[in-house]
């Protein structure tokens, strides 16, 4: 027997429909390839004792057709929103196995994007210059990247110019890290905000202090152990959310200078009250694990008592290369939308999973339930795969200052990939 699985396109398919399974194998002739298909989630055979058999031999294999073309395929019937194992063999001898997914129409429809929402260049406390850092990500395979200096918004917008330039397949968005004047705790996020937060804390003092002013006169009533913290938190939230921007919470379980970045009491007080859209619910700059541990666990609760709240997943990054101590390809998010100008309404309506990438390779997903099992299956069967052709497409933006037939080579061959895998 001589059996070599070349390819199994598509690996995702619309649910409530029959799709084709393509194999392309190389086989000794005469050989026949039995396929099964078998639903990880909705099953067809109850696990109870009167059905109680084999679990090899609890759906049978079928013998796959062979096409024109020299292909091998099997026509399904796919139910529902669910996981498949995808099993080959030939006589009694199991030779491949690999994984499908099927999807309800509306998340058919949506792309799933993986991206960084904190992260930082040369131009504050970071290495590598904006595009650097911004091609380093492609290369390992994201598509969305905000840069989120800190006190600065220009270099979001150097990167964001100089990449838009070159290509629509990788985006960076505009942001910045928003602090107090004197830096201090006040670390948000401004993801793709239309302006800057910082330029208005540096250099209108005046209306800082009345808009503050205005808060605290709000929570006079309220019994908090800093009204003027939480008023400033407020503050940034609210000209981030004016600018039309994302208002992140960073990492409020960063343990620094011997204390968290925020007290519990007031992380609860604000998303109870509605002030932020998006909690940095895993964080890279947490090096045991132990604030986003604390983070997950926190969020659970409060969605418990009945609070939406969006997370992400972020590296905040001050090196941008493999192995290079700040983790820039291991805390990330997975968003699902239908392109790029809707990954902010897609986080707000809680499309985003925070992603944490073990040295196993095995991965942590925080999010809903549904999302989260579907990020699941793309982190193990489609992004490594695609991972070579977003090197190549990221090599090709680094070595062109204008828009050329490497590239557009580059982005075809994603293009092909992206169709072959997915049929919807």
């Amino acid at each position: 027997m001589s059996v070599s699985i070349k390819e199994v396109y598509p690996k995702v398919v619309r649910g409530d429909r029959q799709s084709r399974i393509n194999v392309i194998a190389e086989c000794t002739e005469g050989e026949i390839l039995e396929i099964k298909i078998q639903p990880m989630e909705i099953y067809k055979i109850p696990h109870t004792e009167r059905y109680r058999i084999d679990e090899e031999d609890r759906y049978p294999y079928v013998s796959a057709q062979k096409s024109d073309t020299g292909a091998y395929f099997i026509d399904y019937d796919f139910e529902g929103e669910q996981q498949y194992t995808f099993k080959i063999k030939v006589g009694e001898k199991i030779v491949f196995n690999t994984y499908l997914y099927s999807l309800a129409e509306d998340l058919s429809a949506l792309r799933a994007y993986k991206g960084d929402t904190h992260l930082h260049t040369n131009r504050s406390d970071g290495e590598g210059t904006p595009f650097e850092v911004a091609c380093n990500y492609r290369r390992a395979g994201f598509d969305f990247i905000a840069i989120t200096d800190h006190h600065k918004y220009a270099p979001s917008l150097e990167a964001k110019a100089q990449i838009g330039a070159l290509t629509d397949m990788f985006c960076v968005l505009r942001g910045e890290e928003v602090h107090n004047k004197d830096m201090g705790y006040f670390h948000v996020v401004n993801f793709d905000g239309e302006h800057s937060i910082n330029d208005i804390i540096e250099t209108d003092d005046a209306y800082v202090e009345r808009e503050i002013e205005k808060i605290l006169a709000n929570l006079k009533d309220e019994p908090l152990s800093d009204p003027r913290g939480i008023a400033y938190r407020i503050f940034i939230a609210n000209e981030i959310r004016r600018a039309n921007g994302i208002a992140i919470m960073a990492h409020p379980f960063w343990d620094v200078y011997g204390e968290y970045h925020m007290q519990t009491e007031d992380v609860r007080y604000l998303w109870k009250n509605g002030c932020y859209d998006a909690l940095e619910v895993i964080a890279a700059c947490d090096r045991t694990g132990h604030g986003s541990n604390l983070q997950g666990a926190l969020w659970a609760d409060m969605r418990a008592e009945g609070l939406k709240i969006p997370v992400v997943g972020a590296s905040d990054a001050h090196k941008a290369r493999k192995n290079a101590e700040g983790l820039f390809d291991v805390n990330f998010s997975i968003i699902f939308a239908a392109d790029f100008d809707e990954i902010k309404s897609a986080i707000k309506d809680e499309r985003s999973v925070a992603v944490e990438r073990f040295p196993s390779s095995d991965f942590r997903a925080v999010g809903r339930f549904r999302y989260v099992k579907y990020a699941r299956f793309l982190l193990s069967e489609y992004f490594p795969r695609r991972d070579t052709l977003t090197e190549r497409h990221a090599d090709a933006l680094a070595s062109c200052d204008a828009r050329t037939e490497k590239i557009i080579l580059a982005e075809g061959a994603i293009e092909a990939f992206d169709k072959r895998f997915f049929n919807l």
